[in-house]
């Protein structure tokens, strides 16, 4: 695995890590690898992920494709080329999905480095391009995830919502409240990339500080985070948004947000003014 240290800077960079890791795995067959990319929802959990085709994965090892790939198509090259290595014997165990943060840290990376530097200003207007990101998929949760999502009351249901429909922040936020337990952070790595993908500040920053699986104490910082953000609202539904996330602090190990609990719960019933009724 490279580390960060020797973190790829730029697309061709970027494609030679990815030819280091398919070195390392004993270069398997393509066809191998495309037939593996057709059972990573079985494997993984990720039925969101591209198949993989013998001529794509050709083309992007050899460079001949102009951007670098996207992170789903990553992902899946990822995935196989370890899984295949587990089954061959050339690797001792099969990482799953908890190498991707990694990765999708070096791919930023090498978008970044391939955008060109914008020319300096001139007067008159000046129509900017949007960032390079990609659209959010819709992700599927399990039930599992689901129910303690919808256990969060009425913000937490809304947020499934939005999550289905692809919202990237929504999926942000339900990675958040998933990874402060310390037994889901696995889970919470799949929306995270989504969320990243699609440019959002906190999924990529919680990605970056967590870049070999989502850390419960990470995850109750942003909640915590949240938390502060909701409750600065002043009326009696920022109070309770911002309960959802100090609960979350909570379970993620960050005990001062039980403090911000408290002292909701004791103001419970004042005005937005802060005035106690008399």
């Amino acid at each position: 695995m490279i580390d960060d240290a020797s973190r790829p800077t730029g697309p061709e960079d970027f494609i030679t890590a990815l030819n280091a890791l398919y070195d390392s795995c004993n270069r398997p067959p393509y066809r191998k690898l495309a037939e593996i990319s057709e059972h990573l929802g079985d494997l993984y959990g990720r039925r969101d992920l591209p198949s993989l085709s013998t001529t794509g994965i050709f083309d992007v090892l050899a460079g001949r494709r102009k951007r670098v790939p996207s992170s789903a198509w990553v992902a899946s090259f990822v995935l196989c080329c370890q899984r295949r290595a587990w089954e061959t014997g050339v690797r001792a165990d099969d990482p799953g999905i908890a190498s991707l943060p990694p990765w999708q840290a070096r791919l930023r990376a090498a978008r970044a480095a391939s955008r060109p530097v914008p020319p300096a200003a001139s007067p008159g207007p000046r129509t900017l391009a949007p960032p390079e990101t990609e659209p959010v998929r819709p992700v599927r949760l399990t039930e599992s995830q689901k129910a303690t999502v919808a256990g969060y009351g009425p913000h937490g249901r809304a947020l499934l919502g939005r999550a289905a429909a692809g919202d990237a922040d929504a999926l942000y936020r339900v990675a958040v409240l998933l990874g402060t337990d310390p037994a889901r952070g696995g889970e919470s790595a799949p929306l995270l990339i989504e969320a990243a993908a699609a440019g959002h500040p906190g999924a990529l920053d919680l990605l970056d500080a967590s870049p070999d699986g989502l850390d419960a104490g990470h995850a109750a910082r942003h909640a915590h985070r949240l938390g502060d953000r909701a409750g600065r609202g002043g009326t009696a539904a920022d109070r309770k948004v911002a309960l959802v996330y100090y609960k979350a602090a909570v379970q993620g190990g960050r005990l001062e947000a039980a403090f911000a609990i408290t002292e909701i719960l004791q103001h419970a019933d004042e005005p937005p003014s802060g005035r106690r009724r008399g």
